[in-house]
């Protein structure tokens, strides 16, 4: 469910209001007036310092003592109007009072009539009148009022000559006035008008100047509404620079310091919402937070500061699930509410993002209560806002969402039918081009969509709802992830209720789906860090739609194109990883600046791969001693860049397809070894797709399998795992406290158990796409060799190891598994398995083996395993030359290095999938983790074998299933052409059976020269096993079921 708009505004730096009350007195003969002007100068700078709202009261009360004290005539009483305009315009910003607001126009009315046109402070009196009229208008929406204060300021531009030092102000506030109306019209021009003058405020300003860190600030806030407009990322890193660069220059104590942390804090928020980044977030709540300690309740920025920090907190509930953040946020929110008065600008705002948190805690527990409250703040905000207000459409938008919800929830058609109205108007109040119109339209899609599948349906529901999803996904500004949905909803509009179609759709069911998968690359960005990607939503709505794409592909009978689309969607994040390592040979042949400021981005982007250390505090966060020009790009900014490098060298004649994802006719290189078979579960329909080497493709139906019943028969294997802590052998910091629970979880023995499981998948997957497999082998003496990629959940379940098994070893009965008729591999994608396996020893000639033991690790001193040492012995028996890391000697640094120097590695360690950051899965060596991020940042090209003799090391997470983030993946991804590993933890005493039966078989191989073959060697490892007795006996499923091969 989308989450709402929170929009909280950003307040610009306010003109300064310079006057003739303000000169130096004559000390030795003071009239009265002059001496309230004085008085009221050092009250306004008590209010400014401390933002004591009693101070700006006697401020208020001296100027109109002094104004009534000051004859008509006086010279000085324009300037004494002038300023208490000013002060009253500032006390409504406070309490909101609209009388004070009426009168300070009335007298910067005044005071602009009381000053001749050729007066030195004429462009001060214009500047002050715009200064009152520019918040009547963010209170009523009134046009006319913005357009005035627009033209004011430009005619106060005009009068200031270049050199005054009252220049770069006129050019501040004019550009803030085109901000605004940009908002308020969407006129791209106000918008790149009101950047040039804020970048000319800018550079027309010292660096040491006092005003130069608020005129960054309102430069960097142009830049994030263009963002915000217009979707352009390069707006977004360019505000966020601008605003660390006012941080950094405005010290402690400052009384802007609260302003520009918030705005800074703000920003980051912002991208973090588009690209996913929780370190953003964290950073936006230290900066946020910050903003609200320095700020005083009576403060006109409080409800602002505590408005934004409540946002962020509600974000990082949103991705952490810590209730504890969402209460804080409905508490700062709720604070915010109070302390905005009735009738200030920005209390419908704060009203809409109470009920966004209500909504947020609804969603969380269940409570209705939540759920009303928050509709009825949606409403008070909309009655409380003018129709053509530029906020209105996020109003209306979640008043619609919430009212869905309780639809949803309640059952009452009344509900739907007004969260249609609203959702409707909604869509009819954004404008064209904004960046958030698509979210709106498929939100308004989505609604005629439930009331389609509802008994409430209208007979035009499914092409209003196809008309909103389609405009959704086709426009070019809004954020990829909302396009995406809006593809994937589209399709599956056309999928249920094509039959009530009058007309043919714009779009068919296959282009929409091929409109999605392009959208991939898009929504799992490179400018995120490896850990960003993965912790992102982004991946949980490809996988969805990719396997709705592909279901819909084969129900069409295009199966090639199913098969492309699902290798598209696959491991993702690697993907793009290993892009990066692409050779650029022809291009750097025909064009070698290109390729090698390609290479440049690349090697930039795979560094920042592995991301940044968490900062923790505001000095660090804060801390930068470098202009923004001279300032390295971000990963973001490499990412911008890497983007367009890649569009250009597209549009170059012969590199139209340059790394463009892979066609059938290249996949089929994947099947050299035997077929490759890719197995689509959905919840509509599952099959099997099986690649041969000529390039076909033979669909396998799988009607007695089911997303459920997948599903079902995975938690039967992790319920009986966990019970039998085969997800827990290594206990300390890498495994979550679920893992450590015991018990039984069924009345059945472990091998009846898995007795089951293996039958199950043995008669609903893994037979059914034999009996064909085994009509496209040609008959020979040796297994042929299968490599299975499925998706979902069986992803985690061992169809290397399906069959029926006898309960009784000793029973006459055949068994009949997949062990009898074919070796199995498994790969990650398929284009895994289209590196050469480079010959990188001669025949005959022994590889180089790196073998790492580690028995007793201080990092695990509670969970020696002692089976390691014998490993080892076994190992380094069986092969020739090789270099043994043992105890001390296998240090993280080591094992890099040797990795780097030897063709095969063995690891004998403890190994862990981290379930609450898979990047952090590691091997558990002497000084440390070697995790999974490390390894990544790694690129072996020689390399040829890595046994991984360790727990877990084939596990992966449960919610990316088709992500592949686990050891083993890794090792096969930074250049191991083959991998043994282990989909849970291994007994320590059979580890060592099984190696020595691997290595026998390898070292025949390498002897006899020709390819090697690593799959037929532990095949026939794991047969030994079953046939011995008592360690591993065929019905001691869990202890030789785990080993498996990956890769070629």
């Amino acid at each position: 469910m989308s989450a709402p708009d929170n929009v909280g505004p950003h307040s610009p730096a306010s003109a300064d209001s310079s006057s003739a009350g303000h000169s130096e007195p004559d000390v030795n003969d003071l009239p009265l007036y002059k001496e309230l002007c004085i008085l009221a100068q050092q009250a306004y700078e008590q209010y400014e310092t401390r933002g004591d709202l009693e101070a700006l009261e006697s401020a208020i009360r001296s100027l109109r003592l002094a104004m009534e004290g000051a004859e008509d005539d006086n010279p000085d009483k324009a300037g004494i109007i002038a300023d208490l305009g000013v002060s009253l315009s500032v006390r409504f910003e406070c309490i909101g009072e609209l009388q004070d607001l009426e009168e300070s126009i009335s007298l910067g009315q005044l005071a602009n009539a009381l000053t001749p046109e050729d007066s030195p402070d004429k462009h001060l009196r214009l500047s002050n009148l715009a200064s009152s009229l520019f918040p009547r208008f963010g209170r009523e929406g009134r046009a006319e009022d913005l357009e005035e204060a627009i033209a004011l300021w430009t005619r106060a531009v005009e009068l200031v000559p270049n050199g005054h030092v009252d220049k770069p102000t006129m050019l501040n506030n004019l550009g803030t006035s085109l901000c605004t109306g940009f908002e308020h019209s969407g006129s791209a021009n106000d918008l790149e008008k009101s950047i040039e003058l804020h970048t000319r405020a800018v550079e027309l300003t010292p660096e040491d100047h006092p005003n130069k860190p608020m005129w960054l600030m309102n430069l960097g806030n142009s830049h994030e509404r263009r963002f915000e407009r217009l979707g352009n990322l390069e707006d977004l890193e360019r505000a966020i620079a601008l605003k660390r660069r006012s941080v950094d220059l405005t010290p402690d104590g400052h009384p802007n310091k609260p302003t520009i942390l918030n705005n800074a804090g703000s920003s980051l928020q912002t991208r973090f919402a588009r690209l996913g980044d929780f370190a953003d977030l964290e950073r936006a709540i230290v900066l946020q937070a910050r903003a609200v300690e320095l700020t005083s309740d009576g403060h006109p920025g409080k409800p602002m500061w505590l408005n934004n920090l409540a946002s962020s907190l509600e974000g990082r509930s949103e991705r952490t699930r810590d209730t504890k953040d969402l209460e804080e946020a409905i508490t700062h929110q709720s604070r915010a509410v109070e302390l905005s008065p009735d009738g200030h600008p920005d209390k419908p705002a704060q009203l809409n993002n109470l009920g966004a948190k209500l909504r947020s805690r609804f969603e969380q527990s269940g409570n209705l209560d939540d759920l009303n409250q928050a509709s009825a703040h949606y409403i008070t905000a909309l009655t409380l806002t003018p129709e053509e207000h530029p906020d209105k459409p996020t109003w209306l938008y979640n008043l619609s969402s919430s009212l869905l919800d309780r639809f949803k929830r309640v059952g009452d058609v009344l509900d739907l039918e007004e969260a249609i109205k609203c959702g409707t108007r909604s869509v009819e109040l954004t404008p064209e081009n904004h960046a958030k119109r698509a979210k709106k339209l498929r939100s308004l899609g989505f609604l005629f969509f439930t009331r389609l599948r509802s008994p409430h349906a209208h007979a035009n529901d499914a092409p209003r709802a196809m008309e909103a999803f389609l405009e959704a996904m086709q426009h070019p500004t809004s954020h990829p992830l909302e396009r995406l949905r809006a593809s994937s909803l589209y399709a599956d509009v056309l999928t249920e209720f094509s039959h009530l179609l009058t007309t043919p759709p714009r779009l068919s069911l296959l282009e929409a789906c091929k409109h999605t998968i392009s959208l991939i690359p898009r929504v799992i960005w490179l400018g995120n860090n490896v850990r960003g990607r993965y912790t992102s939503e982004e991946l949980l709505v490809v996988r969805e739609a990719v396997n709705g794409a592909a279901t819909a592909a084969i129900t069409a009978g295009e199966y090639g194109l199913a098969l492309e689309w699902l290798e598209t969607g696959r491991a993702v994040v690697w993907s793009q990883v290993l892009q990066l390592r692409t050779p650029l040979d022809d291009l750097q042949r025909l064009h070698p600046q290109l390729a090698d400021r390609l290479h440049h981005v690349s090697h930039a982007l795979e560094l920042a791969a592995s991301g940044s250390p968490p900062v923790s505090t505001e000095t660090q966060l804060l801390s930068s001693s470098h202009d923004i020009q001279l300032e390295a790009p971000s990963s973001h900014g490499y990412a911008l860049e890497y983007d367009k490098l890649i569009s250009t060298i597209r549009e170059l004649e012969g590199f139209e397809d340059f790394m463009q994802p892979k066609t059938l006719s290249q996949l089929a290189g994947a099947c050299t070894s035997g077929p490759v078979v890719v197995i689509n579960v959905h919840e509509s329909r599952c099959d099997a797709l099986v690649l041969c080497r000529a390039g076909d493709v033979i669909p396998v139906p799988l009607p007695e399998l089911s997303l459920v019943r997948a599903m079902g028969i995975q938690k039967y294997l992790w319920d009986l795992l966990r019970a039998k802590r085969f997800l827990s052998r290594c206990r300390g910091d890498l495994q979550d406290e679920d893992d450590e629970r015991g018990g039984r979880v069924t009345e059945m023995e472990p091998p009846d158990m898995m007795r089951k499981i293996l039958a199950d998948l043995w008669n609903w997957v893994v037979k059914p796409i034999m009996d064909i497999v085994s009509t496209l082998v040609p008959p020979s003496a040796t297994l042929p060799h299968v490599t299975w990629c499925p998706t979902g959940p069986l992803v985690f379940l061992p169809l290397h190891a399906a069959g029926i098994y006898p309960k009784n070893e000793c029973t006459s009965a055949p068994s009949q598994t997949i062990m009898d008729i074919a070796v199995s591999s498994y790969t990650p994608t398929l284009e895994a398995l289209l590196k050469p396996r480079t010959q990188v020893t001669p025949a005959g000639q022994d590889p180089r083996v790196l073998i790492v033991s580690q028995p007793a690790s201080p990092l695990a001193i509670n969970n020696p395993i002692p089976g390691t040492t014998t490993e080892a012995a076994i190992v380094m028996s069986l092969v020739g030359e090789s270099k043994p890391l043992y105890d001390a000697d296998g240090t993280i640094q080591a094992v890099l290095e040797g990795m780097t120097t030897h063709e095969w590695v063995h690891l004998a360690c403890h190994g862990a999938q981290n379930r609450k950051d898979p990047t952090n899965s590691a091997f558990i060596l002497h000084d440390g983790h070697l995790t999974l991020a490390e390894l990544m940042s790694h690129h072996l090209p020689n390399a040829d074998l890595a046994v991984l003799s360790a727990c877990q090391t084939a596990t992966g997470d449960e919610k990316l299933s088709e992500e592949a983030v686990h050891l083993a993946a890794g090792m096969l991804n930074i250049g191991y052409k083959s991998v043994v590993g282990t989909m849970w933890s291994i007994s320590d005493y059979v580890a060592p059976d099984v190696m020595k039966v691997f290595y026998t078989v390898m070292a025949e191989q390498v002897k006899a020269g020709g390819e090697l073959q690593p799959a037929y060697a532990l095949h026939e490892a794991i047969k030994v096993l079953r046939r011995s007795s008592g360690r591993g006996g065929m019905n001691d499923f869990l202890r030789w079921v785990p080993f498996v091969h990956f890769g070629l």
